[in-house]
């Protein structure tokens, strides 16, 4: 019989904006853009069973549409579960190909394999997440394997380790719930059932170590395990994460190097790559001699298919270009819930001035106010913090503070003859206090908020 696997995160159904414009559904429901209201259909039985009490009220006609169109909406969004799947998908942009080649890293190929792990990063907000759970998660399962996938952000106040303790702690309560009823129903102490092999005693509950957890779910799985920890940065918070770290390595090694079994395969994505390295560089690091490698961001492809809805839905309405679509994408640094933003409130103004949609430049005001943001955050700097976090930014990852030519160049940029060491160590411990600069060892260094980053970048590339 074939094996049901154990249920997976998966993101919680939402509501719905009314800017999403989404096709009819089988239940003859079809939702517009924000900026077609006034074509909403609205059933002739709605209207006629809603009309004669308003008329009765004393209300314009006028008065009488806008009420009967808030009661549709009301009803649209208060029955959102009931919407099929497909729509509330519908600015997903699946990445099918991405997610079967780093699948096919999960084997025991001693070129092509992934035994010893894969380390992922990519900026906040470019869809990493988003793709892990709804394209990397099935396609896993779909190749035969059981995937578990732990958000070390899902609570940043709480210890890393107990976020990841939880989730496997979980992956064991589904493999249990899935064999358990079939096993409370025969009267042995093991069975094979549904491609699972349990007893009474892996029913119990379970408070052993995290490479003990990992043992107990391959064996009741037969099967190897892809655990996907998500925004694995987060371990180096606290001594009790890299102590998760540590043990996720020991059972990847006891798994891995065994003649037979299932096997463990880690992957490990990050938002920040320079932390996210700091798990594999470095002798004492838990992954040491791994590589970080670079997640693609969405590109052309997710544009193009942005585009192509909505001026499918605008029929008759100003055409957003792609072109235009792609330079505002490159402006939003390739993240797609701030270009969904833009679009919408350039196609809103759009339609109300009758202009062209320009989304490139509602893409650079956007980006505009951001810089505005940031740059006062700079200007709260004194001469010397501001010149240390320049050259920061445009040095390479192996940055020196207290070199000859470091004291040099940031002397030069706040304008003084020369400085010291201790000034610009004074300097290092504000700008890490500020969140600007992390400090992840003695004598290391790099940008906490990459988005300073991308801004020093491209306006040094505008000079």
């Amino acid at each position: 019989m074939r094996t049901s696997l154990p249920s997976v995160d998966r993101p919680a159904h939402r509501t719905i904006p009314l800017e999403e414009w989404l096709q009819p559904t089988r239940a003859g429901v079809r939702i517009h853009s924000f900026f077609m209201l006034n074509e909403m259909p609205i059933s002739a039985s709605i209207a006629t069973s809603l009309r004669p009490p308003m008329t009765m009220l004393g209300l314009s006609a006028q008065a009488i549409d806008k009420m009967v169109w808030l009661w549709y909406l009301y009803i649209i969004t208060s029955n959102v579960e009931q919407i099929p799947r497909p729509y509330m998908d519908a600015f997903h942009h699946p990445r099918p190909d991405l997610a079967d080649s780093i699948v096919k890293r999960f084997t025991e190929d001693p070129i092509f394999g992934g035994l010893s792990g894969l380390h992922l990063a990519a900026p906040r907000r470019t869809g990493k997440t988003t793709f892990l759970r709804r394209d990397l998660v099935p396609s896993i399962a779909a190749a035969g394997k059981l995937p578990v996938i732990v958000d070390l952000w899902e609570d940043r106040s709480r210890e890393p380790s107990d976020i990841l303790r939880r989730r496997l702690a979980q992956a064991l309560d589904s493999l249990k719930n899935a064999a358990g009823k079939a096993l409370d129903r025969s009267r042995i102490q093991r069975l094979s059932v549904l491609g699972f092999s349990v007893g009474l005693s892996d029913l119990q509950p379970f408070d052993g170590t995290i490479p003990e957890a990992l043992e107990r779910i391959a064996g009741m799985a037969r099967r190897d395990i892809v655990l996907v920890v998500d925004e694995a940065q987060q371990a180096l918070v606290s001594e009790a994460g890299m102590d998760a770290m540590f043990a996720l390595k020991a059972a990847r090694d006891a798994m891995n190097l065994r003649e037979a079994g299932p096997r463990l395969y880690l992957v490990m994505t990050g938002s920040h790559r320079a932390k996210l390295a700091e798990l594999v560089i470095g002798p004492k690091s838990p992954f040491f001699g791994g590589t970080v490698q670079d997640f693609p961001v969405l590109g052309r492809d997710f544009v193009e298919a942005i585009v192509g809805q909505v001026n499918s839905a605008r029929k008759g309405g100003a055409q957003v270009e792609i072109e235009d679509a792609l330079k505002a994408f490159d402006i939003l640094m390739h993240r797609p819930e701030a270009f969904m933003s833009a679009l919408r409130e350039e196609i809103f103004a759009a339609d109300l001035s009758g202009a062209p949609v320009r989304a490139s430049v509602r893409a650079e005001a956007l980006r505009a106010a951001t810089w505005a943001d940031l740059g006062a955050d700079l200007e709260s700097l004194s001469a010397v913090q501001r010149g240390l976090f320049e050259a920061m930014m445009e040095a390479s990852d192996e940055f020196t503070p207290f070199s000859a030519h470091t004291l040099k160049d940031v002397a030069q940029r706040a304008g003084i003859a020369s400085i010291s060491k201790g000034a610009v160590q004074t300097a290092i411990k504000v700008l890490v206090e500020r969140g600007l600069v992390w400090q992840p060892g003695s004598g290391r260094y790099a940008v906490d908020n990459l988005d300073f980053l991308d801004m020093h970048r491209r306006k040094t590339s505008l000079r």
